[in-house]
């Protein structure tokens, strides 16, 4: 279903970034277009400030075009390559700042909360997304939700513990078997 399409747009931003890695300006504004969208709702998600979510990604591009050398695919695929760049930078922004998550946001729901694969804007974006989707949604809903309240707002394990109400080992658990679990659903 998505692998075909996976695969063709994985091998283009692997390209894309190779070219970049080489000073090729056009390469890295097709990078861009291509997954701009899905970095922009993850920082979004993460600081819930619009300003704040751009300068993310204006930083994490930078990040991107002067570190794109250092991007192997035999590590990883490109796009949680470059989103691991927007979710430091905008982790690092909140701790800046020295913010907590919002007290007032009920985080059961956000945590059920993904970029919709249906406005992602590039068709990479959206097959990501919805990749990324159901492969969470083949998780237990502990580690779903573990998951989602870490990656997507930028919770520490004694954070989720706590929001959770469950002993800090496993929270820890939840999320890296279930970090296992979805590497080994995209890998498929």
């Amino acid at each position: 279903m998505a692998t075909a399409v996976g695969v063709a747009e994985l091998d283009t931003l692997n390209e894309l970034l190779i070219a970049s890695a080489q000073g090729d300006r056009s390469a890295f504004t097709r990078l861009y277009k291509l997954s701009a969208p899905m970095m922009f709702a993850i920082a979004l998600r993460t600081v819930r400030q619009r300003d704040l979510a751009e300068d993310i990604l204006q930083d994490a591009f930078v990040t991107i075009w002067s570190k794109a050398a250092q991007f192997d695919p035999a590590r990883g695929q490109p796009m949680a390559w470059m989103i691991t760049i927007v979710r430091r930078k905008a982790i690092d922004k909140l701790r800046a700042k020295a913010r907590q998550p919002n007290e007032s946001a009920n985080l059961d729901d956000l945590a059920e909360v993904l970029p919709d694969p249906a406005t992602g804007g590039a068709s990479f974006a959206s097959a990501a997304a919805a990749a990324l989707e159901q492969c969470l949604g083949r998780l237990k809903a502990e580690p779903q939700k573990a998951i989602r309240l870490a990656y997507f707002y930028g919770l520490t394990h004694e954070e989720l513990a706590d929001q959770m109400k469950s002993p800090l080992g496993t929270t820890k658990s939840w999320v890296r078997r279930g970090l296992l679990q979805i590497k080994e659903c995209l890998d498929q």
